[in-house]
């Protein structure tokens, strides 16, 4: 059959889900997939970009350096609402994975999964060493897999309604989406993409789908007027990652195995196979298109492995339909079979566990090598005590000195933590070339000497007549991280104003 031949078909109609939906089975499990966040929450401590987002949400406005504003808002409401605890952080992104298990299991309903077809959705889900991993932090990955999740729902009521009003929605969650992360825009090319290859291009010629454009850009325009207004700092910020693009794509088809889990990749797989040939998943194949496209689209351009991960939940829900039916096929022993399925599944994700989530002790990750699949648990160890160090440098300096001290960081973790913490040790505001921080300074005028964590020392033997190394900090674990080893220095002698000598200290990326 031609593709013009195939547009003239009407409209395939899904198979309608049988039986009730397991609805008590899928709150568990959503339930269940929390919890475990939650009772690991406060393990270790922040990741260096949570410290960034709780400054950043100090600091509210419309666009940041490096990313859209819902971040950095969503950290400021959980610091309100939870007296700036960590567990009161993490409860956003548990949430969430109860959210994505939720979702995935509503969509494997649409396209057709029975009972056990949803409660293996849910479970897949739940476990997915992706999800359990990005949904431990509050990073900009939260807002993003969530809002993918909810698009790729949205899209799959608007192809088995051929209700065209479904875009408004959509527009609206592209929009949300867009102030999370830039990310948005691949699963909307992606996706018209897939509108255009099958026949649900009619669904194209709609006032509606202009009309959520519209609001999707509405609701995208606080971020770009903000970068317009600063000079497209997010430009600079692109071109430094596109330096780990080579990296990134060496390592991008294993990663999607690894951060799946290995008993998942035959689900997902299915998923993708099922939802762009099988006849069945038909009036679902734009979804299947935009998914796979989504995935490759960042190997071509060298995105990180985990960019594209919120189209693993249609996939998941997709291969929970193929997979049911052949269940179903081999009664009685179908039954054993699917109870198999999910004590695998949550074999696979135990025996993962302590990649995905902090369950080892701190100091085993001196010996145990699991930051080479999941970096961010080294990073999460140890920031009170960088900050500590900093303290006693600085309380050391002779009160004269001292109030004409400034504290400078190299990175927005070191200013993050030191914000995050340093009230409690009497430091002063810190400031840091990193990103959203330059922005946010220079020190104060009558500053003119500082204690500088972690920045190159020729650097600062240009801005300052002189530099004293009084510190390095060791974490006491012997985990190798970005701090292990940072350099603390006192220097005096600013050679020129904080205005001349601030744009020198600029590092974006």
């Amino acid at each position: 059959m031609t593709a013009a031949s195939e547009t003239q078909l009407p409209p395939a109609r899904p198979r309608p889900a049988s039986g009730r939906t397991p609805w008590l089975g899928i709150t568990l499990i959503a339930v269940a997939a929390l919890g475990v966040e939650m009772a690991v929450s406060a393990r270790y401590g922040y990741v260096r970009d949570e410290l960034y987002f709780l400054a950043a949400g100090r600091h509210l406005a419309f666009g940041y350096v490096d990313q859209p504003p819902l971040t950095p808002l969503l950290a400021r409401l959980a610091a309100l609402a939870g007296g700036n605890t960590l567990v009161a952080l993490r409860a956003v992104p548990a949430i969430a994975l109860a959210v994505l298990v939720m979702l995935t299991a509503a969509m494997s309903r649409m396209m057709g999964a029975g009972r056990t077809g949803q409660l293996l959705a849910a479970l897949a889900a739940a476990t997915c060493g992706e999800y359990l991993g990005a949904m431990h932090e509050l990073t900009t990955t939260v807002p993003d897999f969530v809002c993918w999740a909810v698009a790729l729902w949205l899209v799959l009521k608007l192809l088995t309604s051929q209700d065209p009003r479904w875009w408004l929605a959509i527009g609206a969650s592209a929009g949300v989406a867009s102030e999370a992360k830039w990310n948005i825009t691949f699963l909307a090319a992606a996706l018209g993409a897939g509108f255009l290859a099958t026949d649900a291009r009619r669904l194209l010629r709609s006032r509606y789908l202009l009309a959520g454009c519209a609001i999707a850009a509405a609701l995208a325009a606080p971020d770009l007027i903000w970068q317009a207004a600063h000079g497209w700092p997010s430009i600079d910020v692109f071109r430094a990652l596109q330096g780990q693009a080579g990296h990134n794509r060496a390592v991008y088809w294993p990663a999607q195995v690894l951060y799946t889990g290995p008993v998942l990749v035959p689900v997902w797989a299915a998923g993708a196979i099922w939802s762009v040939r099988s006849a069945a998943a038909r009036p679902f194949r734009p979804a299947g298109i935009a998914c796979v496209a989504a995935i490759v689209l960042q190997f071509v351009l060298g995105g990180k492995a985990y960019y594209a991960g919120g189209a693993f939940t249609f996939l998941l829900a997709a291969g929970c339909v193929p997979l049911e039916r052949w269940l179903a096929a081999r009664r009685p022993a179908g039954i054993r079979a699917a109870v198999a399925m999910a004590v695998a599944i949550l074999a696979g994700a135990v025996i993962a566990a302590p990649v995905t989530l902090p369950v080892l002790p701190a100091r085993a990750l001196h010996t145990v090598p699991v930051q080479k699949i999941n970096y961010d648990l080294g990073e999460e160890i140890a920031w009170p005590g960088l900050v500590a160090l900093v303290s006693r440098e600085y309380h050391a300096l002779p009160p004269a000195q001292r109030r004409q001290t400034t504290i400078l960081t190299g990175n927005y973790g070191e200013a993050g933590a030191i914000d995050r913490y340093g009230p409690g040790f009497g430091l002063p505001q810190e400031y840091s070339g990193a990103n959203n921080f330059w922005l946010w300074g220079p020190p104060p005028a009558a500053d003119t000497a500082a204690v500088a964590v972690n920045l190159n020392p020729a650097f600062l033997h240009r801005e300052f007549r002189h530099v004293r190394l009084v510190a390095t900090f060791w974490n006491g674990l012997g985990v190798s991280d970005d701090e292990q080893g940072a350099q603390i220095f006192v220097t005096t002698g600013l050679r020129s104003s904080w205005a001349q000598a601030w744009p020198a200290f600029r590092n974006y990326g």
